[in-house]
């Protein structure tokens, strides 16, 4: 079943659901592409003293990627709608002793900080908000002159196949595809740089970047088959997937089976980063 990607369900809603397995599915994911993002914050600017607002924080990982690089004498307030993993976001800051990171329950399309901010940052939230551009819009009026707006998303429209051809992998890709194309904006990463240019910030810097994994250690899998499994539901309500023909419970070990016997690279789906300055 194809599905245009061309028009998103402007009602988008958050779609991978607020429970444990999901908060530790975003831990899981944290773990293998924080890199990416810290190197994405670097590139932005994000310096020791500025105040940053974090949008859609979740359970709070690029908060603390940016409460380091902000360090003692700055600030960060991270909000978000899932009072669990705030709670999660809370924990791990207080443990790392990172007191200049706050957290904030709140729904990212109203909330409005106490001030002006150095920096609004986000990573996989314009996928699910329901007016991406409204968001950058606000971002861009809290801004003082010259802050810096720094957002980074998937997109299930650039995917690369992997080599050897893996036919698992493929069919579980094409329901990722298939539902963010139908149920969020499949195709955001890629209009980052236009809805940046819309939202007022001029010569938006972006990057395309991803993970290729394998191997029999690898944490793909299991992110994979995770994903999966909170989506589930909704992709077989909608007629892209039929929970039978998943088998979600042994999904993981499947997906490994299969790349170790052909010795294929397993890509993740395209991230692409991007940021702009307010004149």
């Amino acid at each position: 079943m194809e599905v245009s990607r061309s028009q998103p369900n402007p009602s988008t809603e958050y779609v991978m659901g607020h429970d444990d397995r999901e908060r530790r599915r975003l831990s899981l994911q944290a773990s293998i592409i924080n890199p990416f993002m810290e190197r994405l914050l670097i590139r932005a600017g994000i310096s020791a003293g500025m105040r940053v607002f974090d949008v859609g924080c979740g359970v709070g990982e690029v908060s603390i990627l940016a409460a380091r690089l902000v360090g003692p004498h700055g600030e960060v307030t991270g909000v978000d709608m899932d009072d669990g993993a705030l709670a999660i976001a809370r924990r791990k800051t207080e443990e790392l002793g990172l007191t200049q990171a706050k957290f904030v329950h709140n729904d990212v399309l109203s909330y409005q900080p106490a001030g002006p901010v150095d920096a609004v940052i986000g990573r996989h939230i314009l996928i699910h908000t329901r007016d991406p551009l409204g968001l950058l819009q606000s971002g861009f009026s809290i801004l003082n002159s010259g802050g810096v707006a720094v957002f980074q998303e998937f997109d299930f429209s650039v995917v690369h196949a992997g080599y050897p051809e893996s036919p698992l992998r493929e069919r579980t890709m094409k329901v990722f595809r298939d539902f963010f194309a139908a149920a969020t904006h499949g195709n955001i990463g890629t209009r980052l740089y236009h809805l940046l240019l819309e939202a007022g910030f001029p010569f938006p810097e972006c990057w395309a970047e991803y993970p290729i994994g394998g191997g029999a250690d690898s944490p793909l899998y299991e992110l994979f088959a995770e994903s999966l499994r909170s989506i589930l539901p909704r992709a077989e309500a909608m007629g892209l997937a039929r929970s039978e023909d998943v088998a979600i419970d042994t999904l993981a070990e499947r997906l490994k089976a299969e790349a170790l016997e052909l010795k294929s690279a397993f890509p993740m789906p395209a991230m692409i980063g991007c940021f702009g300055r307010k004149p």
